[in-house]
């Protein structure tokens, strides 16, 4: 079988985003992989759009 190097197995698939929770302001970390961010804090999950609408 052929050897092969994956990056994304190794890769913390969050980031960090630049908006708060709508319920308790803590800093959100996006998995856009799957469209959704979570809170630090309180571990609410959010769409991702409904985060981008909220803030806009």
């Amino acid at each position: 079988m052929a050897e092969f190097e994956n990056p994304y197995a190794e890769a913390n698939p969050f980031a960090r985003a630049h908006f708060d929770c709508l319920r308790c302001d803590g800093k959100l970390w996006e998995y856009a992989i799957q469209k959704r961010m979570v809170c630090e804090d309180c571990r609410a999950v959010f769409r991702s759009g409904e985060i981008f609408d909220a803030q806009a």
